[in-house]
């Protein structure tokens, strides 16, 4: 999901800035992956192995409790925002391909020069003769042109046509490439290998589609799963965006409760998502510090960020910000309004206000009874979870907090967020501190939900920043602090606990393992875990020294002692990381990590210090308004 707001924030400031160099993040293009005659490249995620798909097996279940009665469900993925595949097809309904016979993905699709240059005219008249319309015409083309692969008409059908890959089988039962794609964009590995690939499915979606017709595809997948599977009951495990999925199939499709044995959701976006308040409200954030000095650093990695600080201010800050202003409407006008399933973005409490302002004509009457169908469920969704628990059926939830939200919004930092979906959402309705901010002194717990099995334990986190005991799944959510929501899939720990809940009921609730404990920590573990670690235990040892075989050792034995401690944080991964790296590398088997050139660390600090100077100087200004 945050790579994807990513992109299109990248689109967005290439708009406003006329900078190729905003678009680090879109690569100039949709998204492509191999058509079948291709040798599927496997996807890079910061270092970590994806290569090889495991083979399907079944090992004994290590999660498996004590007793009998114990049955493996099979668990369904709901993933979240372009977690799933979706090409583009022709006028003859034949998937797309691009030169390198790759098939071209729905996604933001732009080319960084060409709307570079084809707003050099508007941009000039906007300038010099003050003729804003032609430069907000220009805006509205090149909207429709990056989102051209994802738009839908009034009626929520796809612009451009285009289709899902499908995912029908069983992971055990999925070619290679599938298995690949599918452990990219989950690393289920551990459930796999402990509860059996037979018992892992992948369902997928439109991420710009109709969210009632996902959601009725959802119940019809349930139904052959348990067909396939020949059991009563399945798991399933909605991610982000699929939480939507989820509100809508539990209040369409009551029944389905009796085809459900648990829910795990994963940093789910239940109650929808400031930052899409934000988009659909159309309104950037006016902040000048936040501006000139914040946003695009945190966009642009390295020392980019920093320089297109002093570029921006060549445009007055009146021209700027109407810019901005314009863009955020296109984006809402021409793409947000006709997607229904981004519309379960939108909070519930906001949902009114837009539904009043965009959709009361009658031309978006199919957009608005599909939209407020889906508010309907997204209003039930605490009701809805209590019926379905009084059925028997458990839910679990693993969220992230404490950092920021996208500033370009207003009012970013009036809640605590994972960086995209904000904690109250995210934890059914847990109360916490603003981002940056703690509980106030004196605060008691609040003790609201009706799931509290010990009203004297401590819900509060240790750094005194959210209260459990507000959340509705009081004794069954997991906090994850400083955890980044698009790095959540590389927390070994999340993954870990997510496997053990859907292969086992080993773990009940917060109270059943000391290992697990309510409040644990962000880290990124899974390049070390299925790359290095791997690497390390595979070492051929015959041909080292004593002295190499010791150091081998002890490394290896520090990291999985750090792995086994869900309370270590990202600097004791990445202090164990290096290490291991080091004895690697003195055998000859992993080069050793580069550096970051000087230039790069004199380039970095030369314009952070710029900027700096600049912004303390200039102000929240352009260079042209000094002038004034």
């Amino acid at each position: 999901m945050k790579k994807t707001l990513m992109k299109l924030s990248a689109v967005l400031l290439a708009v406003c800035l006329l900078l190729p160099v905003s678009f680090v993040y879109t690569g100039g293009n949709t998204g492509t992956v191999n058509a079948p005659d291709e040798a599927l490249a496997p996807a890079e995620d910061e270092g970590t192995q994806t290569a090889e798909a495991p083979a399907p097996f079944v090992k004994e279940n290590f999660f498996k409790p004590s007793g009998d009665g114990y049955v493996q469900y099979p668990t369904i993925v709901v993933p979240g925002i372009m977690q799933s595949e979706v090409v583009m097809l022709d006028e003859n309904g034949n998937r797309k391909v691009d030169k390198n016979g790759r098939y071209i993905l729905s996604g933001p699709d732009a080319d960084a020069n060409g709307i570079f240059w084809s707003l050099i005219g508007p941009l000039f008249n906007a300038l010099v003769f003050k003729k804003m319309d032609d430069l907000y015409k220009a805006i509205d083309e090149i909207v429709l042109l990056v989102t051209k692969n994802m738009r839908n008409d009034k009626n929520g059908q796809p612009i451009e046509a285009r289709e899902v890959i499908k995912y029908p089988n069983s992971f055990a039962e999925s070619t290679p490439e599938e298995q690949r794609q599918i452990l990219n964009t989950i690393p289920l590995r551990d459930y796999v290998e402990n509860a059996g690939g037979e018992n892992l499915y992948f369902f997928t979606y439109d991420s710009f589609g109709k969210q009632l017709d996902i959601a009725a595809d959802l119940y019809e997948f349930i139904q052959k799963v348990k067909s396939d599977r020949n059991t009563d009951k399945v798991n399933l495990c909605p991610i982000s965006l699929g939480a939507t999925v989820m509100n809508s199939l539990m209040d369409v499709y009551p029944d389905v409760k009796d085809s459900i044995n648990k829910v795990i959701y994963i940093v789910p976006a239940a109650n929808g998502s400031k930052l899409a308040a934000g988009l659909f409200r159309a309104e950037f954030n006016r902040n000048g510090e936040d501006i000139y000095k914040n946003l695009l650093p945190s966009l642009v990695d390295g020392f980019a960020g920093f320089a297109l600080n002093l570029v921006v201010r060549i445009l007055p800050k009146n021209t700027l910000l109407g810019i901005l202003d314009a863009v955020l409407r296109s984006v809402r006008d021409n793409f947000l309004t006709t997607c229904t399933n981004l519309w379960a973005l939108v909070p519930n409490e906001d949902y009114m206000e837009f539904r009043n302002a965009l959709l009361m004509s009658d031309d978006m009457a199919v957009i608005r009874e599909q939209t407020d169908r889906y508010y309907q469920a997204q209003a039930n969704r605490f009701d809805n979870i209590m019926s379905f628990i009084d059925s028997g059926v458990r839910f679990y939830c693993l969220v992230d907090y404490g950092v920021p939200t996208y500033n370009f919004i207003p009012n970013w930092d009036d809640h605590n967020s994972d960086g995209l979906v904000h904690l109250e959402s995210a934890s059914f309705g847990a109360y916490a501190a603003p981002i940056g901010k703690t509980l106030p002194e004196g605060y008691v717990q609040k003790n609201t939900s009706p799931y509290i099995s010990n009203p004297n334990h401590n819900y509060i986190s240790p750094d005194n920043v959210v209260d459990a005991s507000a959340g509705l799944l009081a004794d069954t959510t997991w906090y994850f602090r400083n955890q980044d929501h698009e790095a959540t899939a590389r927390n070994d720990v999340i993954i870990t606990l997510a496997s053990t809940l859907m292969s086992s009921d080993r773990i009940e609730n917060i109270f059943s393992d000391p290992k697990y404990p309510q409040f644990l920590v962000g880290r990124n573990a899974r390049s070390l875990k299925y790359d290095l670690l791997k690497k390390a235990l595979e070492v051929d040892t015959s041909e080292l020294t004593d002295e190499q075989k010791a150091a081998l050792q002890a490394a290896i034995d520090e990291v999985q002692a750090v792995l086994d401690n869900p309370l270590a944080d990202q600097n004791e991964i990445s202090r164990v990381s290096a290490k291991l790296v080091n004895v690697l590398a003195d055998i000859g088997l992993v080069g050793r990590p580069k550096e970051e050139r000087k230039e790069d660390k004199l380039l970095y600090y030369f314009f952070k210090v710029l900027s700096d100077i600049t912004y303390k100087m200039v102000g929240e200004k352009g260079y042209a308004d000094l002038k004034a």
